[in-house]
């Protein structure tokens, strides 16, 4: 018997010791000290299994018995869920690929919570972990699992704030709204906005049928319901108010570097959650722009005045110059269009005419990936 497999039989034997202990007389202290244990006891093991099934997957142990896959092998021969063993092997290969991040969690620095956290988030960004593993392992190190996973959705964000812009284009394409109607004409909706567009209808929805007072005849609406009811009041020639999305972005995401900061969010809109770049860089080139610089994550430096950049004028005359978006071959009339800076304004590019354009909010986006890539094409 190898020294491995004698090690786990002591510890199957201690583990049955240990579950036959008459814990009758116990104090909640002592109960709870257990359990605290307990957990730290399973921590490592967790981790030591990841390091032993990273080198069991790099070894193809696995493909001896015939299996197909890692996953498919553990799901057949170990109590596991398919997705539970996708997990602990996506987990593992992470650890395999980077030594910083199995030093940290065979130090105990960092937990396997935190390590199946930073694979799901890395998953198709493997190199950009690799350029950043540091601060990552710093933001683990100070963060419980749940904050961490907060801040892996920021880097995330971030990471991609350089060259997100097909991701952003899928999510205005992929835009939809089916209604299918039953015999008895009641209409069922399903459909998918990006996110800076579900920010505006909800807010737009709610400021309509705000909630009903409790002390009524008849029970307040929930939620759905009234907006619901905002819907049909909007299809039914109601104005709706002006609405206000606020998008918190760093500068260094803005500019197209990711941020060094994992703990705050590098481009999101508040109550919503993390927004692309792309989408957020759109909606500035026809935006009230509210500048707030702070140090830190709390101490506010400076305000600056919200300025409207493109007045009602001036988008008239802009509709009636270009009649519509200027990329060639795109017949999108001007009505569905965005205004775009064609010298951005975070370069001090004038809002005038000359300056300005008419884009559907597809080759919007295209022209600001251009912009980032230094092959800007100049209007004709």
């Amino acid at each position: 018997m190898c020294d491995g497999v004698r090690e786990v039989t002591s510890l199957r034997d201690a583990l049955a010791a240990l579950a036959g202990t008459d814990r009758s007389g116990w104090s909640g202290a002592a109960r709870s000290g257990e359990v605290l244990e307990l957990l730290a006891v399973r921590e490592r093991l967790d981790a030591l299994l990841l390091g032993v099934l990273g080198e069991w997957d790099r070894s193809q142990a696995w493909a001896a018995d015939g299996a197909a896959s890692p996953v498919a092998w553990l799901a057949h021969r170990a109590a596991l869920t398919r997705q539970d063993a996708s997990v602990l092997v996506r987990a593992a290969r992470h650890v395999t690929r980077h030594a910083a991040t199995a030093k940290a969690l065979d130090a105990g620095d960092v937990t396997a919570a935190h390590v199946q956290i930073a694979a799901r988030a890395v998953k198709h960004r493997a190199d950009l972990y690799a350029e950043h593993e540091t601060t990552i392992l710093d933001a683990a190190r100070s963060l419980p699992p749940a904050g961490f996973r907060v801040a892996m959705a920021h880097w995330r964000s971030c990471a991609d704030a350089v060259d997100d812009h097909r991701s952003a284009t899928e999510q205005i394409s992929g835009r939809y709204l089916d209604i299918v109607t039953t015999f008895d004409g009641i209409g069922h909706l399903e459909g998918c906005l990006d996110p800076i567009a579900t920010a505006t209808l909800t807010r737009v929805l709610d400021r309509l049928e705000p909630p009903d007072r409790f002390d009524g005849t008849t029970a307040p609406r929930t939620l759905a319901q009234r907006r619901a009811d905002a819907l049909v009041r909007l299809a039914t020639g109601d104005t709706p108010p002006a609405i206000n999305i606020d998008v918190t972005v760093d500068v260094d995401t803005l500019a197209g570097r990711p941020a060094p900061d994992l703990t705050s969010g590098c481009c999101e809109i508040p109550g919503t959650g993390p927004v692309s770049p792309a989408l957020v860089r759109v909606l500035a080139c026809d935006a009230a722009i509210g500048r707030v610089l702070v140090r830190g994550t709390s101490e506010v430096r400076d305000l600056g005045r919200r300025t409207r950049l493109v007045t009602p004028t001036l988008r008239r005359a802009l509709d009636l110059r270009d009649q519509g978006c200027v990329e060639p071959g795109c017949t999108a009339p001007a009505a569905w269009c965005d205004t775009h800076h064609i010298v951005h304004w975070s370069a001090h590019g004038p809002t005038d005419l000359a300056n300005l354009e008419l884009r559907c909010r597809r080759h919007h986006v295209l022209q600001h990936q251009r912009d980032l890539a230094g092959t800007s094409r100049k209007r004709e």
